[in-house]
């Protein structure tokens, strides 16, 4: 389960290039990502190289799911 989860900034605000930068905790280990057009992104470590309780689909839709309720 995600333990910790924060959207860090918005780079580009206002502008057709918009994206929200996050990161979170899983199982005790962070992650970072961008979301930009409904898409989740991550950076290196991606959490599909960990074996986790969520597969990679359910955390992006709960990474989506919380960005959307901070909208």
């Amino acid at each position: 389960m995600i333990e910790n989860f924060n959207v860090r900034k918005e780079m580009f605000e206002d502008t057709q290039h918009e994206t929200l930068h996050f990161e979170l905790t899983l199982d005790d280990k962070e992650y970072e990502g961008h979301y930009k057009d409904g898409e989740v992104s991550w950076f290196q470590m991606q959490p599909d190289q960990d074996d986790h309780e969520m597969s990679l689909e359910e955390l992006d839709a709960e990474v989506k799911r919380r960005i959307m309720e901070i909208k």
